[in-house]
């Protein structure tokens, strides 16, 4: 008698998990024809006895992994969920019209490796900075004859519910022992106090129409007199072309190259948001919610 109870049992939980299995493999081609995705998620139910909770209309737990994501210039590196009280719409068997999904809580993650790629600018790089929400972005950039280094600060922000942006508000262009560039109003060029002490104060004073000492030139906003002026970078060795070169990063172009924005795809059902944006050792990281979610 134990023994048949054990065999009816073993073929009870044989069948539900084909009916896992099964159930699975269609949830996953149907996320992937709904998102338009290049390959099928993995989809885990996380139920038992499964067939028992089918029956009546209700599944516990669902685990979902949705890799490589479109969601504008860049591409999402994973979006990883769970989706808790699903609510089958309709009657068994064959007249399920859907469902609603009615917890949803996930992690959506843009990988800096992809990020560097993406974005458009080769020579940047991207890392998490120590300020929370903040990421650093850094390189290297031809400017005249010079190999400058790139520094940046950029922001994390949420638009609206379904979107986030990156900016960069603090963009450094750096030749070491030469001077710094500050691209955009209310920056200019800063000499080092080495350069600056070898320029001609009589020169820079025809130049400038006033009198004007070399170290002032230190202070920034010099990048038209010297662009006006070339003359005046004779006796520091500074080839001209890297001014010119300076002069057309005048737009913060480098800055534009490091921001970018992304957004969830228009075509996800019901209520899904963005929520809590971190910067994390890989990559940027946002929370996704959702609330009684229709599906089907």
């Amino acid at each position: 008698m134990v023994v048949a109870l054990a065999v009816v049992l073993a073929f009870l939980a044989l069948g539900d998990r084909w009916a896992v299995l099964y159930a699975e493999n269609l949830a996953a081609q149907q996320v992937q024809k709904a998102l338009k995705l290049h390959a099928e998620p993995e989809v885990h139910i996380d139920s038992f006895p499964f067939i028992g909770q089918v029956l009546a209309g209700n599944i516990d737990h669902v685990e979902v992994n949705v890799p490589d994501v479109d969601a504008g210039p860049v591409s999402v590196a994973q979006v990883k969920g769970t989706v808790d009280n699903i609510r089958i719409v309709g009657s068994l068997p064959s007249s399920v019209k859907g469902a609603v999904l009615g917890r949803v809580r996930g992690d959506v993650r843009l990988d800096f490796q992809d990020l560097n790629r993406e974005v458009g600018a080769s020579q940047i790089h991207l890392r998490p900075a120590p300020a929370e929400n903040t990421v650093l972005a850094g390189g290297d950039l031809p400017v005249g004859d010079k190999q400058a280094q790139i520094r940046g600060r950029a922001q994390l922000q949420r638009t609206g519910d379904r979107g986030l942006r990156m900016t960069v508000q603090d963009t450094r262009v750096v030749i070491p022992g030469v001077l710094t560039y500050v691209p955009g109003k209310g920056g200019g060029v800063q000499l080092t106090a080495p350069v600056a002490d070898k320029m001609d104060e009589e020169e820079l004073q025809q130049a400038t129409g006033k009198h004007v000492l070399p170290q002032q030139m230190m202070k920034g906003r010099v990048l038209d007199t010297l662009v006006d002026h070339p003359s005046l970078l004779k006796p520091t060795g500074i080839d001209p072309s890297l001014i010119q070169g300076l002069q057309k990063l005048r737009e913060p172009k480098v800055a534009q190259q490091m921001e970018f924005s992304v957004q969830l795809p228009d075509n996800l059902p019901g209520d899904i948001r963005l929520r809590d944006i971190s910067v994390t050792k890989n990559g940027i990281r946002a929370q996704l919610t959702g609330n009684d979610v229709p599906v089907g």
